[in-house]
């Protein structure tokens, strides 16, 4: 079974290594200190020219937490739509409610905007205090990934192996669960042997990138 290793980069010239070293899809940020935000214009069209992986852009205006403004969903929405225009070929964002709930009207408005982009979910997931809820929510909008880390307090993925097992054992195919955080080109395949993972995220999955 072919398992597919999703490379978290801060940078373009992260994007290019994680590329070499052969990470199949790029999960491409900017100040992935403070969690990861929105790549510029720029970074998103030079990689989408020279980068063959496919190309998941965060799309986050702000680090900090997952409740957004109008104004906010507005920036949101003119960065899917560069992504769009780009050829890029999916887009990553969570937005929830003041109760961590997953924010039903915003994220069907930024689907709507994605068109024909695939959709992912990051961790904002974690934070939602029913995962079969919030599961189910995200199957119904069409969202194809969600990341995890298996616990609200994202802990290391590792560290939560059982509850990762119990999600994907829930999602039943209807969407891919994500292992993220701490996942390193060392320990991924253990993850993968005792979850039933097929898709593994993390900013060491290949490898150093520095």
């Amino acid at each position: 079974m072919k398992i597919k290793r999703e490379a978290c980069v801060g940078t373009y010239a992260e994007a290019i290594r994680a590329a070499e070293l052969g990470a199949e899809r790029i999960e491409l940020c900017d100040n992935l200190a403070d969690g990861g935000t929105t790549p510029s214009y720029g970074t998103l069209a030079l990689a989408r020219r020279t980068i063959d992986a496919e190309i998941f852009p965060i799309i986050r205006p702000r680090g900090g937490g997952f409740v957004y403004s109008e104004e906010e969903l507005q920036i949101m929405e003119n960065d899917i739509q560069v992504c769009r225009e780009l050829g890029i070929d999916g887009v990553v964002f969570g937005v929830l409610t003041p109760e961590n709930e997953i924010d039903v009207p915003a994220m069907r408005r930024l689907i709507e905007c994605a068109g024909d982009m695939a959709v992912a979910c990051h961790l904002a997931f974690d934070l939602v205090p029913d995962r079969k809820k919030a599961l189910d929510t995200l199957v119904e909008l069409g969202v194809i990934r969600t990341a995890t880390t298996g616990s609200r307090e994202r802990t290391p993925a590792i560290a939560n192996l059982d509850a990762i097992k119990e999600t994907v054992e829930y999602a039943a195919g209807r969407i891919i669960i994500m292992p993220a955080r701490g996942v390193t080109k060392d320990n991924y395949l253990e993850i993968v042997e005792k979850t039933g993972v097929t898709e593994v995220h993390g900013t060491r999955i290949v490898g150093e990138l520095k």
